[in-house]
């Protein structure tokens, strides 16, 4: 049990990255600063790669412990009195992280939808100046 604890706690502490991270990202965006962005990517693609290793540990150890596809509510379900409040308090913690990174996230995604919005509409109004210009010096 103790591996697994071990394994819940390590996705709580990389979901306190994902959050730094995004929120990091959040302010580079507003800020315009296209390569602190970048640099907020390339940071979560190694997160990511951490996750999914976690994930796999996650995957044996629940197996080891005959909880082999089970959710974490089953879990709590199956577990020993004194395991089961621990283990409540670690997946209800991961739970509120992994929240908070999806709201933090939901708000860059909405931001960059923005940002991207507004260079469309200004290539657009570029093209049209142009067009308009070829008309004008053409005739």
């Amino acid at each position: 049990m103790n591996d697994f604890i071990n394994v819940i706690e390590d996705l709580i502490l990389l979901f306190q990255d994902l959050i730094q991270i995004e929120q990091t990202k959040l302010d580079a965006v507003k800020n315009n600063r296209i390569t602190y962005v970048e640099d907020c990517m390339n940071r979560e693609q190694a997160a990511i790669m951490r996750m999914r290793g976690l994930d796999k540990k996650r995957e044996i150890c629940q197996e080891k412990l005959g909880f082999k596809n089970y959710t974490f509510q089953q879990i709590l379900t199956e577990s020993k009195n004194h395991e089961s409040l621990q283990l409540k308090q670690l997946f209800d913690k991961l739970s509120n992280q992994v929240r908070q990174f999806q709201r933090v996230n939901e708000g860059v995604h909405s931001l960059i939808e923005i940002n991207l919005y507004s260079i469309n509409k200004t290539i657009s109004k570029s093209r049209e100046g142009i067009n308009s210009d070829n008309v004008r010096w053409e005739g």
